[in-house]
């Protein structure tokens, strides 16, 4: 394992490890809080959540980008849909349901593209973030 490290994003603490299926951080959005396992390697976001067959409630995933930019998210592999909340230092900007794409090359599966220049993406759960909205300030905690 990784050493874990420390980064102020946007006023904000996020805590950083490899991925172990356990939770690293708490994200904190629309009155819900979620135990959540960091990826910040292209390869922890490449694989994320696929493969799994149940993501419990209350948990996810988030994807902390080396650069602030329009990035893009697929489903492939995945076997149950999510709820993605796209962020931009602390704020959301915008929020979407996906539907699962059991394929497993990602160039067959449909893509989502954050609505503006995001540096992070939060996976849970669907139906999660029904109450999240845009402009919804995100919160990162250590366990």
């Amino acid at each position: 394992m990784k050493p874990r490290r420390a980064t102020a994003l946007g006023g904000v603490l996020i805590l950083s490890a490899c991925s172990t299926q356990q939770p690293e951080a708490t994200v904190e959005v629309g009155g819900e809080a979620f135990a959540v396992e960091v990826a910040d390697t292209a390869n922890e976001q490449k694989e994320g959540l696929a493969g799994r067959e149940e993501i419990p409630a209350g948990t996810g995933m988030l994807f902390q980008f080396a650069e602030r930019a329009e990035h893009q998210m697929w489903m492939a592999g995945m076997q149950v849909p999510l709820d993605v909340a796209w962020i931009d230092d602390d704020a959301v900007i915008g929020v979407a349901t996906l539907d699962p794409c059991t394929e497993v090359d990602q160039t067959t599966c449909p893509r989502s593209t954050a609505p503006g220049p995001a540096t992070a993406l939060l996976e849970v759960p669907a139906g999660a973030l029904a109450d999240v909205t845009v402009g919804d300030v995100v919160a990162l905690r250590e366990p």
